[in-house]
């Protein structure tokens, strides 16, 4: 039997199906962070779990550039890829020397200061990339704004460029409801729409 949907359910459909996709993603990131965090507990003695309410968009930064070594050093370990990791996100989400300065004397004795070198350039490099990006779409609110703190729609692009293409717009409110819930930090959902809205309309000219 040859079933006919029509425009407005089709969309919908897409919409569904665009919001599954993303939420699929950030659980990735939720997952990555936490066994990286499980991987550097065991075998440094370091704990991240002060860190666990900003893991997934921690994640959303972190993992592009630990998928960036894995691929260019493919003979570094899941554990030194974990070590590296946590060396960025010490460096770019947390203060504390003290911790740090720890994890940068365990890269600097397993002999790993040039793949560190070259994951903290790449990390700067998409730091650059993402902060422009975000600068470029002129919203105020995000100027005063910790960007970093948003790093989490880095590998939601090909989502929202999906939106973009005329059938999710209209959703934009329940699509950004669904991240908001999903990620469960103190985020203001009004400047994730505005982001959102602001890269699918990015998308559209």
């Amino acid at each position: 039997m040859k079933i006919i949907v029509n425009e407005s359910q089709y969309k919908k459909l897409l919409f569904e199906e665009t919001s599954k996709n993303s939420i699929d993603k950030l659980k990735d990131l939720k997952k990555f962070f936490n066994d990286l965090k499980n991987d550097v507990k065991n075998q440094i003695g370091l704990d991240l779990s002060f860190l666990s309410t900003w893991g997934v968009t921690i994640a959303g930064f972190v993992r592009p550039i630990a998928e960036f070594m894995e691929g260019n050093f493919p003979e570094l370990t899941t554990t030194e890829i974990a070590l590296l990791s946590t060396g960025i996100i010490l460096t770019y989400y947390q203060s504390n020397r003290q911790k740090l300065l720890k994890v940068l004397s365990d890269i600097k004795e397993k002999g790993l200061v040039f793949e560190f070198d070259v994951a903290l350039e790449k990390a700067e490099l998409l730091k650059n990339a993402f902060i422009n990006f975000i600068d470029s779409l002129a919203i105020p609110m995000a100027r005063i704004s910790n960007m970093l703190a948003y790093t989490f729609l880095i590998p939601l692009v090909p989502e929202l460029y999906e939106m973009a293409q005329g059938y999710g717009v209209v959703d934009l409110k329940e699509f950004t409801i669904r991240i908001v819930a999903f990620i469960g930090v103190t985020f203001s959902g009004n400047l994730i729409k505005k982001l959102i809205k602001a890269k699918v309309n990015r998308f559209k000219s």
